[in-house]
């Protein structure tokens, strides 16, 4: 067995090296190099894309099936893009200037931590979501809630990636250390458009759907006794990603739960819909249905 996992180590070792070098190269030549990634992958996940498809079906209904195939092929390219940018995050040494992307309104989160209380700078999952933590870690230190990846070479790989610009990570499932780094003053990065399943959830409407949105997220500003600070990154047309910065949002949590699920899932919304096709679209975000509502992914199959 032990030989079998270094075995496993060193293949997937082998194959970071490519990884590694494309993570050097200027940030726009290892997107030309990747774009082709972008439509095979369209053409060979069938069962991703039928999830993308159901998404968008159900998110823009007034468009018509071109429209949102459009917005479907600009989607993957778009992940094809978070490859390679996700190898220059992890992989390039030093700081990234302007060239890059930038940080607007800053000055709301400055604000927000003028009292030495914790901040939740609470976000979505967007394809260029990498280099936008980038951006932001460069200029304040913080840290992000992540899932941890079983495969051993993968998390270190990971992980050390993120130290170039972040304080540290924090496992999805450790909420004590969440809540104690709040507590702290820390900031602390979280993207909470997940189903996590009806226990965890309540249904928060998104994109005008009741959508099972984790309760975590009260819970956490909560017990951490943090201020909340929207922000979203988004890549412009010239390949810059500028993440943007909300002012703190007060009266949050407001005690009534549906209604602070509600406001993010509002906030996420509107981002979202100024470039659809730079969100996560991948994810079964409305796996959890109402009683009463079919399965909205049935025409799907299986699991994904």
């Amino acid at each position: 067995m032990m030989h079998m996992r270094a075995a496993t180590d060193l293949v997937f070792r082998l194959l970071l090296l490519p990884v590694r070098a494309l993570g050097r190269l200027p940030l726009p030549l290892s997107r030309k190099l990747l774009r082709p990634l972008g439509r095979l992958m369209e053409a060979l996940m069938s069962r991703r894309r039928k999830v993308v498809d159901c998404n968008l079906a159900l998110c823009f209904p007034e468009l018509d099936d071109r429209q949102r195939r459009s917005i479907r092929r600009a989607h993957f390219g778009n992940l094809s893009d978070s490859l390679a940018e996700t190898g220059m995050v992890w992989c390039r040494p030093g700081r990234l200037d302007g060239r890059f992307g930038e940080l607007v309104g800053l000055e709301h989160l400055e604000a927000a931590r003028a009292d030495g209380r914790g901040v939740l700078m609470l976000t979505g999952h967007a394809t260029c979501m990498e280099l936008g933590a980038r951006l932001v870690g460069e200029q304040v230190r913080g840290r992000a809630i992540y899932r941890p990846l079983r495969q051993p070479v993968l998390e270190s790989f990971q992980n050390e990636g993120r130290a170039r610009y972040a304080e540290g990570m924090i496992a999805r499932d450790d909420v004590r250390a969440m809540v104690r780094y709040l507590r702290s003053g820390g900031l602390l990065w979280y993207a909470p458009d997940q189903d996590f399943g009806p226990a965890r959830s309540r249904f928060a409407p998104f994109f005008g759907l009741p959508t099972a949105t984790p309760t975590g997220l009260v819970e956490l500003v909560r017990l951490g006794r943090a201020r909340v600070v929207p922000m979203y990154p988004l890549k412009l047309a010239d390949g810059r990603v500028r993440v943007f910065f909300e002012p703190a949002w007060e009266d949050y949590p407001s005690g009534e739960v549906e209604a602070d699920l509600a406001r993010f899932n509002a906030f996420l919304e509107r981002h979202v819909r100024v470039n659809p096709a730079q969100y996560w679209w991948l994810h079964r975000r409305f796996k959890t249905a109402p009683e009463g509502v079919s399965d909205r992914y049935a025409a799907v199959g299986g699991k994904a």
